[in-house]
């Protein structure tokens, strides 16, 4: 036959060959789809490795959310782009302003690392710090790691709540499971616990136009994180921490950036963090009498002195005393 006749066969069978070819490209993506509810409910196996990044990992997931509440008091003026407290025993907002306002978290993305870490992995477990984990911008915060030293878990989340060591997030992520499979645990973790306002692109909080949550989803993530683990409320109530020399690492001497904790007798944590577009931001918490409040505030001036006239004010709103000195009267300048 001439191959001139030829020729649009071997188009046909190369359109038709495409065509199975994409189907079956399509069929493998489409089993590949996450089923949170399934992980969270514990389903595991060998078709863990086809899923997405995350999927084999643990989430936490259980009551969360809060509901407002008329606290019956003037709050104080707080100046903040999204702002809330809460009663994480009562499961009340006792305020908010643009709760849900997505913004940029800052180092506050910290709190849902340690989250994940603390889900999925033992405080003892050894992790070997990768090459990757310390390649940070000059202006990074750092714990002060190299590459090829070993730390625990614990060590790990110690030095990123304490100084918010960047070092240190990237080394919990990339020298366990990896980063892409750890951000996306992150992100299963919001989705398990009802959360619609976040989506995290790191484990460190940097600027990035894709990264971003509210004050009520780091309420949630906060309280769950508070309420699971004993080792989290140990860890950000620390003013300083001492890791002492072994043969994986040198010894570490730290102080807590988080000044809300001097400032505030009652506060026991958790994160403040900064960016340039993010602005100061502070996730608090204080205990008196058993009340436990937290608070958020996002891109807010004075970040610890509002945290802490916010979370002083919700005591008050529970029937405590405030502990805080009278506001200073300003003469008038006509007495």
């Amino acid at each position: 036959m001439p191959s001139a006749l030829r020729r649009p066969r071997s188009v046909v069978v190369i359109a038709v060959v495409t065509v199975l070819c994409v189907a079956a490209v399509l069929g493998a993506r489409a089993n590949r789809l996450p089923d949170v509810h399934a992980r969270a409910a514990g389903v595991t196996g060998v078709t863990d490795l086809t899923r997405p990044a995350w999927y084999g990992l643990r989430v936490l997931s259980g009551p969360t959310g809060f509901v407002a509440t008329d606290a019956g008091l003037p709050p104080p003026d707080i100046r903040a782009a999204g702002g809330i407290l809460v009663d994480i025993d009562r499961g009340t907002i006792l305020w908010q302003h643009d709760a849900h306002a997505q913004l940029p978290p800052a180092s506050t993305a910290k709190i849902l690392t340690a989250l994940v870490a603390l889900e999925n992995f033992s405080p003892a477990a050894r992790v070997t710090v990768p090459a990757s984990a310390v390649h940070l911008e000059w202006d990074e915060t750092r714990m002060g790691l190299a590459a090829g030293q070993a730390f625990t878990i614990q060590e790990l989340l110690t030095g990123m709540m304490l100084v918010s060591g960047n070092d240190a997030a990237n080394a919990m992520a990339d020298g366990t499971v990896g980063m892409e499979r750890f951000v996306g645990a992150m992100n299963g973790q919001v989705a398990a616990l009802g959360l619609h306002d976040s989506h995290f692109t790191s484990p460190v909080g940097l600027q990035d136009q894709a990264q971003y949550s509210s004050a009520y989803d780091l309420a949630v993530i906060s309280a769950a994180a508070v309420r699971q683990f004993p080792l989290f409320r140990q860890i950000v109530a620390m003013r300083t921490a001492t890791l002492p020399a072994t043969a994986g690492h040198p010894q570490f001497d730290m102080q807590s950036i988080d000044t809300l904790l001097a400032m505030y007798p009652a506060a026991v944590g958790i994160k403040p963090g900064w960016t340039g577009d993010a602005g100061y931001c502070e996730v608090g918490m204080a205990v008196r009498d058993g009340h436990r409040l937290i608070s958020v505030l996002l891109n807010a001036n004075y970040s610890f002195s509002q945290s802490r006239r916010l979370l002083d004010w919700g005591f008050t709103t529970e029937g405590l005393a405030s502990t805080l000195p009278p506001p200073t009267a300003v003469p008038s300048p006509h007495a």
